[in-house]
């Protein structure tokens, strides 16, 4: 990694894709500010905050204390988020707000209180982790699509802003990725190892995108597994 890269924040790194990415980044030397309810990274360089994002206005206020104190920061990851799957008149209307909260706008918060930051050190990266579902729907996939249907609009938009101030801002978009996402839903990816992409898959991804030149930005990455299979629990 290059030496470039020194403090690096990722949210949701208690499992799955977050956790694969600060253990790829850890293992290249980085230090990793990690946002999560909990953490099982062990690692002098891992710097654990416990936080619930969905509660908005506790993970406003932790922003301000990491931005106030690491100045170096310039590599965002804004990862953290979960799937719901039902009918829509089956989710209660706080349910909705939660969902939303965490799935949306706890990244466009996280964008807009770290932005200045980077823009201050003139260079960086914003790398938001979405969803195929930003481009397609589908039954019982009312709140998830449009979470990532308005956050694949958002990094559109931030991309226009933030390329003016030399900052870069890349989606990736995975199809079914093998992790605990699934453990509480009705349906996973087939068991071959064509069926799904690993978590480490994204990471090596992510690896590559922040090693890149500063002068290039990746915009929208569309990642899919060989051989899509889909079987109910």
């Amino acid at each position: 990694m290059k030496s470039k890269l020194k403090n690096i924040l990722i949210t949701g790194t208690s499992s799955g894709i977050g956790k694969a990415i600060a253990l790829k980044l850890l293992k290249h030397d980085c230090s990793v500010i990690g946002i999560s309810r909990k953490h099982t990274i062990k690692n002098s360089k891992y710097i654990a905050y416990n936080q619930d994002i969905s509660d908005l206005r506790g993970f406003s206020k932790l922003l301000e204390e990491i931005k106030n104190k690491y100045k170096n920061i310039n590599v965002i990851i804004s990862n953290a988020g979960e799937g719901a799957f039902n009918k829509l008149e089956n989710f209660s209307d706080l349910e909705i707000l939660n969902f939303f909260n965490l799935n949306l706008i706890s990244h466009i918060i996280l964008s807009k209180k770290m932005i200045s930051t980077l823009k201050k050190n003139k260079k960086g990266i914003f790398i938001f982790i979405g969803s195929e579902a930003s481009k397609i729907g589908g039954v019982q996939g009312t709140l998830y699509s449009a979470a990532k249907h308005a956050l694949y609009g958002f990094v559109k938009s931030l991309r226009k802003e933030a390329n003016k101030a030399s900052i870069r801002v890349t989606i990736i978009n995975p199809g079914m990725v093998r992790t605990s996402f699934f453990k509480a839903l009705k349906f996973q990816p087939g068991k071959r190892k064509e069926n799904a992409l690993e978590a480490a898959d994204i990471a090596e991804l992510v690896y590559f995108l922040c090693q890149s030149s500063q002068y290039i930005n990746f915009a929208d990455i569309n990642v899919d597994p060989i051989k899509k299979v889909v079987i109910k629990k």
